[in-house]
């Protein structure tokens, strides 16, 4: 019966962490930030919330596989290669008087490295004691690409961000 019961508390634990992305937000610091941050030097930043959020891509480290093949061996030789810290779309429904809208757009004219927040919807805003998952990243930023459409399709711009660090994953922490 306790294993039961252990199995079941794992379970019901897992499942408190299976969460949508409805309510997570996206942030981008003004300041750009020429060298990589750690998770305090990215606190310590001024973020402004970017409105209207539909999507965002992979984020993540993807490291290539690299092969050689010779002529003594049967399988390839395989070896990791350069990494990339993502290369991830943010959809936004387009909203000219939205600042975080707005600041991306200006950003996007640069060559300079920002800085991004998500911060995830796993604890409800109305526990301050809980503090949700952070997702850091920083790197540069392209676009607006305008997808039209259809007559039914949303007004979008589509931003492509190019990112320079390792992601940093500050995990939540209930009350």
């Amino acid at each position: 019966m306790r294993k039961i019961l252990a199995i079941a508390a794992s379970f019901s634990a897992a499942a408190a962490f299976a969460n949508t992305n409805a309510g997570s937000r996206l942030f981008v610091c003004a300041t750009p930030q020429p060298d990589d941050l750690n998770a305090t030097a990215f606190a310590a930043l001024t973020w402004v919330e970017v409105g209207g959020v539909g999507r965002v891509g992979e984020t993540g480290t993807s490291t290539n596989i690299v092969n050689y093949n010779t002529w003594g061996t049967k399988f390839a030789q395989h070896a990791k290669g350069v990494s990339n810290a993502g290369s991830p779309e943010i959809e936004v429904a387009r909203d000219p008087e939205d600042a975080g809208q707005d600041l991306l757009r200006t950003i996007a004219k640069t060559n300079l490295n920002y800085a991004f927040k998500i911060l995830r919807s796993d604890f409800p805003d109305a526990d301050p004691a809980s503090t949700p998952t952070i997702v850091y990243n920083r790197g540069i930023i392209s676009g607006p690409k305008t997808p039209n459409g259809q007559v039914e399709d949303f007004d979008l711009e589509v931003f492509t961000l190019g990112l320079n660090q390792e992601q940093i994953i500050v995990d939540p922490v209930p009350a």
